[in-house]
């Protein structure tokens, strides 16, 4: 595990804080013909050497950066618009390789494959995963299928009003529920204040823009934001304590 959180220590300075924009920019634009491309795979090669600390043997260190480097070039040829499956996979794919460079330092596949059993499967754990996954999309549906009337009459309101952004409602709410499940989790219910109270902050314009949208619309928008706000805390809470009866 040590050498895991070594090597991934030194991934993520190497990747997103010792990494120059102009590197990056110049990375997509000429692939492997950029000698940034290359920078880039050496400073991962010195980080992880000096992070491991196994002087008498460089070749761990060189074969993550070769397999940094051979990912890089794969994401790049094949992700030309910067998508986010893309970024996500192409970490996954780091950590994968940090991992098994791991395991073939210690040696110790079985043993770390035994730990990470033991970890999951205990009631605990598997409560608060499956609390997590339910506190997201689930809850997402069952607040959209709640609020659902609220919507349609605000369609009927105001049928041509594009005031929001694209799933960004989705995201928010979800982000939202799993800060609260988490911090019912560790008992920090000070913090759902502060969050609540933050939230606040984020008022709808009461005056109608160019007279475009009415004065009724903008009310009953904030109410249903409201609504939808406390539905989706309650649904979070009650899920976390839920999930605590199981520790």
């Amino acid at each position: 595990m040590t050498e895991f959180l070594l090597l991934l220590l030194a991934h993520v300075l190497v990747d997103f804080y010792w990494q120059p924009t102009s590197w990056v920019i110049d990375k997509k634009t000429k692939s492997f013909r950029s000698k940034y491309l290359y920078f880039h795979i050496a400073l991962v090669i010195v980080m992880s050497y000096i992070f491991l600390g196994r002087w008498d043997n460089p070749f761990p260190a060189l074969a993550i950066g070769i397999a940094h480097g051979v990912i890089d070039i794969i994401k790049i040829e094949a992700d030309k618009k910067g998508s986010l499956t893309w970024f996500i996979a192409d970490q996954i794919a780091h950590l994968i390789t940090i991992a098994l460079t791991a395991i073939l330092l210690t040696s110790s596949f079985s043993a770390e494959l035994e730990t990470f059993k033991t970890w999951i499967y205990t009631p605990k754990t598997l409560s608060i995963l499956t609390g997590a996954l339910l506190s997201l999309s689930p809850i997402s549906f069952l607040v959209g299928i709640l609020t659902r009337p609220w919507r349609e009459e605000l369609h009927k309101l105001a049928p041509n009003a594009d005031d929001n952004l694209a799933s960004a409602g989705r995201w928010i709410g979800m982000s939202e529920r799993l800060l609260i499940f988490v911090f019912v989790l560790v008992s920090q219910f000070s913090a759902i204040g502060f969050l609540i109270a933050a939230k606040s902050l984020l008022r709808y314009n009461d005056k109608a823009v160019g007279g475009e949208i009415s004065p009724a619309y903008v009310s009953k928008k904030s109410e249903y934001v409201l609504v939808g706000t406390l539905m989706s805390y309650t649904c979070a809470i009650a899920v976390a304590l839920i999930v605590k009866m199981f520790y």
